[in-house]
């Protein structure tokens, strides 16, 4: 019997881990390799053994792109992200992860216009209807509440970055890329599909007196949580499966 080929997943913080997006991997029967770059930075893959992978999963993380010099892990694993691009290694990319992928594909940070903290709405272009990843998110987006071309999706971030060159622009609120695809294989996007109910009331029962800094009212957070979370597991396994099958196909080559 053939090894399951194996996904690297790179943990920045304990409290943004794989989540939803767990068991649509295992159920593709892929291995999941956890790099936690703070508690474990020896776990850190060398890159000349990156090949034994098929594919990435990065999360977020509380540190930003600029903070690079102060995080070691962070200057390899965007070498790790680089080694992706070149190789057409399938990457998918959350939040701090799809900023980080964006600066491994030469493209400029910066601060978000606005934060963007708990629900909002995201358009999602005519090319991710035809996107392998996240197509199934459009599909879906016609059984929530705003319309099929907009989805509702879960934020916790300050930071933005430019398209990167070349790129396909995949969502987008308001000026902010919300979701984007480099190259044929990697994918980034700017909201955390990844966190489940539980994750997302603990966060915003963490981070209440930000939300209310920011104008954001928490107690609403919370009741949009209640109401979403169903129709968000469903999304984030979709498009776990649909990335899954990526990873599948890579390593049928490989």
């Amino acid at each position: 019997m053939s090894a399951a080929p194996e996904v690297l997943v790179v943990l920045h913080d304990v409290d943004d881990n794989l989540n939803e997006l767990a068991a649509p991997l295992a159920e593709a029967g892929l291995r999941i390799v956890t790099w936690d770059v703070e508690r474990d930075p020896e776990g850190a893959p060398s890159l000349d053994a990156l090949d034994r992978f098929s594919g990435i999963v990065s999360l977020g993380a509380y540190a930003g792109v600029p903070d690079e010099p102060k995080h070691p892990w962070m200057t390899h694993e965007k070498r790790v992200l680089e080694h992706a691009l070149e190789t057409g290694m399938p990457v998918l990319g959350l939040c701090f992860g799809s900023q980080l992928l964006a600066a491994a594909a030469g493209a400029p940070f910066k601060p978000s216009p606005v934060p963007e903290l708990g629900w909002t709405s995201v358009r999602l272009t005519d090319d991710a209807a035809s996107d392998p990843v996240l197509a199934p998110l459009v599909a879906s987006a016609a059984r929530g509440a705003t319309g099929a071309d907009e989805v509702e999706v879960f934020h916790y971030h300050f930071d933005s970055y430019e398209l990167p060159e070349g790129a396909v622009l995949l969502g987008e609120t308001d000026g902010i890329v919300e979701a984007f695809r480099v190259g044929e294989s990697a994918w980034g996007l700017q909201f955390h599909l990844e966190v489940g109910l539980a994750t997302q009331l603990a966060w915003i029962a963490g981070g209440r007196r930000v939300y209310e800094r920011e104008g954001v009212d928490p107690t609403e957070q919370e009741r949009l949580s209640h109401e979403n979370w169903r129709l968000y597991r469903e999304q984030a396994h979709e498009v776990g499966a649909a990335f899954a099958a990526q990873v599948r196909q890579y390593a049928e080559r490989a």
